[in-house]
């Protein structure tokens, strides 16, 4: 795969995860019977850090 492509592929991942896992923690907290309802701002926060986190450190190559 040449450079490009490998840009392109860890700039989708990264953004995959941060959308599914900042979604996942909002969804978490908002439906009822799962085990983070009403878990508040503070829960909501932490886990768009780690999504952030986490979408940054897959898409690394790309360079934004």
């Amino acid at each position: 795969m040449d450079n490009l492509g490998l840009i392109f592929l860890s700039e989708i991942v990264g953004t995959f995860l941060l959308l599914l896992l900042g979604g996942g923690v909002v969804a978490n907290v908002a439906l009822a019977k799962t085990k983070g309802f009403n878990g508040g701002f503070l829960m909501v926060t932490f886990g768009w850090g780690l999504a952030v986190f986490a979408g940054v450190t897959a898409a690394y190559y790309s360079g934004a």
